[in-house]
């Protein structure tokens, strides 16, 4: 029962091509190498604790960046509001490519729109891509139903809504979004995260949770059913998962690692960065991280990232519009 609505409008304009593309002020130019960059130790700001997919995904990095750059590459991890955190204080370093930060894409494109924040689009630079999340929603493996249209036959026969684990932003959105089109309603269940979404649906307090990798090993020991992939497209992981086209709607969720630089970065200094970037995300190392942890780990330049960045700020901007801030 899918309407013309702010996403349905959203889908025709990106299959036009006349989605946001790149920011020429935002590609990165210049010489290969800056002149004198790096000088000293570039430090990455890492918005997540030690031990999250985005923080490993930064650390398989450093080595090869360290090489490529003849400077030391630190990592700080700087925590709170979902990344916010971390973001503002790189969107207020000096713009010199010693400080950038490494985040999930959707702390930029989304975060702004549905929570009080320091900083906005246009404060960052982007210097690449680094993998892009796995992003399914799965339930547990005894639950009745398989399949998206099940779960929804299963809670209208039942009487009830939905329910469904909730730690962030995107998943909020999201559940609503798709529950709603669907002509059912959904209670979102807080958890600590997205190890407290795996809890909540291996202990069946919940119907179904969404992350952007953690159900991939539960899923293949057999403890949790994948329903379906939240991209518009199929999984690079996992690509036999139902997508969201596969299910009929204009939009997908995607989420990725970025990594940035605070606006007014140097073209040479974002240039000297991209490439070195480049051969880290390529290393052997950096490929057995993502295949370990179900990230696709896929280099995008400034160009590319930047595109990606501004058609996903306004992928979200349409499903606020549809759904609100999905408090």
């Amino acid at each position: 029962m899918m309407s013309k609505s702010p996403l349905t409008r959203l889908a025709r304009k990106l299959a036009s091509g006349l989605a946001l593309g790149a920011l020429a002020a935002t590609a990165a130019a210049g010489s290969a190498q800056a002149d004198g960059f790096p000088e000293k130790p570039v430090t990455i700001i890492v918005a997540y604790a030690a031990g999250g997919g985005t923080d490993i995904a930064v650390r398989a990095l450093t080595e090869t960046l360290s090489e490529k750059l003849g400077q030391p590459v630190l990592v700080q991890n700087v925590t709170g509001a979902g990344g916010g955190v971390a973001a503002g204080q790189v969107s207020r370093a000096d713009p010199d490519g010693y400080t950038l930060l490494a985040t999930n894409s959707t702390s930029i494109t989304l975060a702004p729109m549905v929570q009080p924040s320091m900083y906005d689009m246009k404060d960052f630079r982007h210097v690449g891509m680094i993998g892009e999340f796995q992003n399914a929603v799965f339930s547990n493996k005894d639950k009745p139903y398989k399949t998206l249209d099940s779960l929804i036959e299963t809670a209208k026969t039942e009487g009830r809504a939905v329910k469904a684990a909730s730690y962030m932003a995107l998943d909020r959105l999201v559940m609503q979004y798709v529950v709603k089109e669907k002509g059912a309603d959904v209670v979102l269940v807080p958890v600590n995260g997205a190890n407290g979404a795996v809890q909540a649906v291996l202990s069946g307090d919940v119907d179904i949770a969404f992350s952007g990798g953690s159900w991939a090993p539960i899923v293949r020991a057999g403890d949790a059913t994948a329903l379906f992939a939240a991209s518009y497209n199929h999984l690079k992981t996992a690509p036999d998962l139902t997508s969201m086209k596969d299910l009929g709607f204009p939009f997908g969720a995607t989420s990725h690692i970025s990594l940035s630089a605070p606006a007014g970065t140097p073209d040479d200094v974002v240039a000297t960065l991209a490439k070195a970037l480049e051969a880290a995300v390529n290393s052997d190392l950096a490929q057995t991280v993502g295949e370990k942890r179900y990230m696709d780990m896929t280099f995008q330049d400034p160009k590319q990232a930047t595109e990606t960045m501004n058609t996903e700020h306004e992928t979200y901007k349409a499903l606020v519009e549809s759904v609100g801030t999905g408090g």
